[in-house]
C-alpha cells in the first residue's frame, strides 16, 4: 500500500470519495454532502489536502490531513497532523461527528506507516467506535496512542417505537414529564420545512431561539460566528432538495415552542442543532416536546435510528433507548518533550489533589 496526496478542490477528488464512500456510507459527516460543503466554505489556506491509500493502482481508503505547527503551554512544540478537521478551533467548531476514513478500514499501525512528511502527532477527533478497527491505549513501533476521552452518543431505536410507541420505552419519570409538558403547552402545531424556502425560514427562527438562550446563559451561541452561519446555510441550500436536511418547529397557543435542526442518512435521523422557548413554567418542558414529535415523526417515516449525537447530558440520556459512543484519539511519536509534559502534568495534578482532596 501506499499513499498519495490531492488537491482536494479537483474533480479526481470528488470521484475518489465518492466511490469510496457511497456503497457503505457510514457518517453523513463523512459523505461528500459534507465534506464537499466544508472544502466550499473553508479558506483556501486552511484547506486540507485528500490523503488516498492505493492498493497498487486502486484506491481503497481516503481521508484530508491538515499540517498546523501547534505550541502547547508556550513551550511544548509539535508538527501536528488533523484529520478530517483543520485544526483551526474556529473552524472546527462545526464538530464533526462519527469520524473516520471512507472504503476499507485500514488499522492505525498501517495508517502511522503510511504517513507522509515529518509529523509528532495525528489528531484524530470524534471518531467512530470501529474506526481503524476499535482504538485503545497503546505503543507501536515508536508511536503511542493515546485515548483522550470516549463520549457517549444516545440514540433512540426507531423501529422500537414503531413497534410500541414512544413514550412507552422511556423512564417512567420521563414519561410523566412529557405528557405533563404537553398538557401544559396545549394542541401543538408541529410543522416540517417542505421546500427550500420553508427550511430557510425555518432556521433562521431556530438561530433566533437557540441565540436568545444562549446569550441569556451569558454564552455567545454557536451562530454567533458568522463562518459556522454561512456553512450551515449553503449546507441546507445544498442538500434540502435531496431530502438530506430537516428542518422541525414546534408551536402551540403559547408561542413558539422550539426547533430543530437534523441531517438525514441512510435512515439515520441525526439532531445536530435547535433552538428552544423560554418559559416561567417548568413544567412545560420544550426540549421534551420537540424531541418526542421529532422522534415520532422520524420512525413514522420509516427511519432506523434518532441520534442525538455527543453528549452525555440529561436530557439525552432521559429521551434515549441505547447509547454508543466517540473516541477522542492522538496518536504521539516517542518525544522526550511529550514524556516532560505528561510527567509535569501528573505533577501538577498531584499538587491540586493535595491542596483539594475533596474537589479532586
Amino acid at each position: 500500500m501506499q499513499i498519495e496526496l490531492l488537491d482536494p478542490h479537483t474533480p479526481d477528488a470528488e470521484r475518489i470519495w465518492r466511490a469510496l464512500d457511497e456503497p457503505a456510507s457510514p457518517s453523513f459527516f463523512t459523505s461528500w454532502s459534507w465534506m464537499e460543503n466544508w472544502l466550499a466554505c473553508l479558506p483556501r489556506d486552511q484547506a486540507p489536502r485528500l490523503a488516498v491509500i492505493r492498493d497498487g493502482a486502486q484506491p481503497i481508503t481516503a481521508f484530508f490531513l491538515r499540517r498546523a505547527p501547534l505550541v502547547r503551554h508556550h513551550v511544548v512544540r509539535s508538527r501536528a497532523v488533523y484529520f478530517n478537521v483543520t485544526g483551526n478551533p474556529r473552524l472546527d467548531n462545526l464538530t464533526i461527528e462519527h469520524n473516520g476514513p471512507v472504503g476499507r478500514e485500514i488499522g492505525i499501525g498501517n495508517l502511522v506507516d503510511l504517513l507522509p512528511g515529518p509529523w509528532d502527532e495525528l489528531f484524530l477527533p470524534a471518531l467512530r467506535a470501529d474506526a481503524f478497527g476499535g482504538l485503545s491505549e497503546l505503543v507501536i513501533r515508536g508511536y503511542r496512542v493515546r485515548i483522550e476521552r470516549r463520549v457517549p452518543v444516545h440514540q433512540v431505536d426507531l423501529a422500537r417505537v414503531r413497534e410500541s410507541g414512544y413514550l412507552k420505552l422511556v423512564g417512567g419519570q420521563t414519561r410523566s414529564q412529557i405528557r405533563r409538558a404537553q398538557r401544559e403547552a396545549g394542541d401543538l402545531t408541529v410543522e416540517h420545512a417542505t421546500d427550500l424556502r420553508s427550511a430557510l425560514a425555518i432556521y433562521d427562527e431556530l438561530i433566533a431561539l437557540h441565540q436568545a438562550q444562549w446569550i441569556a446563559r451569558g454564552e455567545p451561541g454557536a451562530f454567533a460566528d458568522p463562518w459556522f452561519d454561512r456553512f450551515h446555510r449553503r449546507l441546507i441550500t445544498q442538500r434540502f432538495p435531496h431530502g438530506e436536511i430537516q428542518l422541525i418547529k414546534l408551536t402551540s397557543a403559547l408561542g413558539p415552542i422550539g426547533a430543530l435542526y437534523n441531517f438525514v442518512h441512510r435512515g439515520r435521523v441525526l439532531q445536530y442543532q435547535s433552538g428552544m422557548a423560554s418559559f416561567e413554567n417548568n413544567h412545560l418542558k420544550p426540549g421534551f416536546l420537540a424531541h418526542t414529535a421529532a422522534i415520532e415523526h422520524a420512525a413514522a417515516a420509516g427511519h432506523e435510528l434518532y441520534d442525538f449525537l455527543a453528549g452525555d447530558v440529561r436530557y439525552k440520556k432521559s429521551l434515549a433507548t441505547s447509547s454508543t459512543s466517540l473516541v477522542w484519539a492522538r496518536v504521539q511519536r516517542l518525544r522526550l518533550r511529550f514524556f516532560v509534559e505528561d510527567r509535569v502534568r501528573e505533577l501538577v495534578r498531584a499538587r491540586r489533589a493535595a491542596r483539594d482532596p475533596a474537589r479532586s
